[in-house]
C-alpha cells in the first residue's frame, strides 16, 4: 500500500476523502489530513508520504507554498495531486514548475478519484524500485523469507518450498486453474500437519515474483496490491485459492473472455440506471467483482475510463433532449444525475465543444 496524506481546509472536503474514496482498493492507505500547509508539512516529515493530495487555496501555507517547500527545501519526491475549483485551475497550472503529477477539479467524483489513483499506481512503482536501487536491494534471503524468519531457515526444507512456489507460479502464469487448486489444497494439509508455519513464505514469494515480473501490467497490479495477501490469520483454502485464481485469469490468455462479459454487464446496468447517481463500486457489487478491477477492465475493453463512459450516456441523452423537448437546462442536469448545472454544462461542452445553450438554439 502507498502512503498517502490530504490537505484541505474545508471539513466537508476532508471528509469526503476519507468516505467517498476506496483507497485500499486503488492500492493506497490514508495516513493522515491537514487542515493547512504547515500541518502538512509536519505530516510529510512524519508519515514519509508516498503521494500528497492538496488544496489550492489554505490558509496559513496554501498548496503552491506546500509544494515548494517539499520540492526545494525538503527534496521531497512524493507525488502530488493538486486539487481546486474551476476559477482556480489557472492558477493551479502555475505549479507545473514543481512537478504537480495530477489536477483533480472540485467537486470530487468519486470515480474520476479512483481513475486518477490507479493511473499514479505505475509512476509509484518507479519511484519505489529507483529508491530502492539507491538504498540497496535487500538480500535474496530476506526478500524470500523476511527478516524475522532468517533464523529459521534450518526449519524448512528450503529445496521443497522453492519447488512448490516455483510450480505454483507457472500455474498461475498459464492459468491452470486445476492444479492451482490441488497445489493449495496439498499446501494447506501438509501445514496442519507441522507445527512450522512455513505456507506465508510461499505465497510471499510468489506475491514478490508476480510484482517484481507484472509491474507495468495495470491490471494485474490492481490485483497484486489487494490486503488480502498479507492477512495471513484469514487466510484457507478458499482465500488462497481466490487469490491465485483472480490473478491467474488475468495473466492468462484465457481471461479475456471473462473480462468482456464483465464489461457487458457492466455497460448493460449503466444503460438502466445512467440517470441516478451510479457508482463504480455500486456496479462492481451489482455483478459480484472488485471495482478496482472491474475500472481496469472497463477501461481497457471500452478505450475510456467509467465515469467517462457514465458522462457520454448522459450528454448524448441530453443533446436528445435539447433537441426534442422545451426542458430547462437546469432541468435537463437534474435529470440525468448531475448536481448542478454549472458542471453539467461543463461536461457539456467539453464533450460536444460547444454550450447546452448554444447547442438548443441551433437546434
Amino acid at each position: 500500500m502507498y502512503k498517502v496524506i490530504v490537505a484541505d481546509d474545508e471539513p466537508f472536503m476532508l471528509e469526503g476523502w476519507k468516505t467517498m474514496i476506496d483507497w485500499h482498493a486503488c492500492g493506497y492507505e490514508l495516513c493522515g489530513t491537514a487542515t493547512d500547509g504547515e500541518e502538512a508539512l509536519a505530516l510529510i516529515g512524519t508519515v514519509e508520504p508516498d503521494l500528497v493530495v492538496t488544496d489550492i487555496q489554505m490558509p496559513v501555507l496554501d498548496g503552491l507554498g506546500l509544494i515548494r517547500t517539499m520540492r526545494e527545501e525538503l527534496a521531497h519526491t512524493a507525488k502530488v495531486i493538486i486539487v481546486s475549483g474551476y476559477s482556480d485551475f489557472a492558477y493551479a497550472q502555475e505549479a507545473i514548475r514543481y512537478r504537480v503529477d495530477e489536477y483533480v477539479l472540485k467537486p470530487l467524483v468519486t470515480e474520476e478519484i479512483h481513475q486518477v489513483l490507479l493511473e499514479l499506481i505505475g509512476p509509484l512503482d518507479k519511484r519505489k524500485e529507483e529508491k530502492r536501487q539507491v538504498a540497496g536491494l535487500i538480500t535474496a534471503e530476506e526478500s524470500f523469507f523476511g527478516p524475522a524468519d532468517l533464523g529459521k531457515i534450518e526449519e524448512y526444507d528450503l529445496e521443497h518450498m522453492t519447488t512448490l512456489s516455483e510450480q505454483i507460479l507457472a500455474w498461475i502464469e498459464a492459468g491452470d486453474i486445476t492444479e492451482i487448486a490441488a497445489a493449495v489444497d496439498n499446501m494447506l494439509y501438509k501445514k496442519s500437519k507441522s507445527d512450522v508455519g512455513w505456507v506465508p513464505n510461499v505465497v510471499r514469494y510468489i506475491h514478490g515474483e508476480l510484482l517484481g515480473k507484472y509491474c507495468g501490467n495495470d491490471e494485474a497490479m490492481v490485483l497484486l496490491r489487494e490486503k488480502g495477501w498479507h492477512e495471513t490469520d484469514g487466510w484457507s483454502s478458499g482465500t488462497l485459492k481466490q487469490l491465485f485464481i483472480r490473478i491467474a485469469n488475468v495473466l492468462s490468455p484465457s481471461s479475456d473472455a471473462g473480462s468482456r462479459g464483465l464489461v457487458t454487464e457492466a455497460i448493460d446496468y449503466l444503460k438502466r440506471h445512467y440517470r441516478n447517481k451510479v457508482t463504480l463500486q455500486e456496479v462492481a457489487q451489482h455483478i459480484h467483482v472488485n471495482s478496482a478491477y472491474l475500472g481496469q477492465q472497463f477501461k481497457r475493453e471500452t478505450g475510456v475510463s467509467f465515469s467517462e463512459y457514465v458522462h457520454r450516456i448522459r450528454i448524448e441523452e441530453a443533446r436528445r433532449l435539447l433537441r426534442r423537448t422545451n426542458m430547462k437546462i437546469s432541468d435537463i442536469a437534474s435529470e440525468l444525475g448531475y448536481h448542478d448545472a454549472e458542471y453539467f454544462t461543463h461536461k457539456f461542452k467539453a464533450f460536444t465543444g460547444e454550450l447546452p445553450s448554444v447547442y438548443k438554439n441551433k437546434m
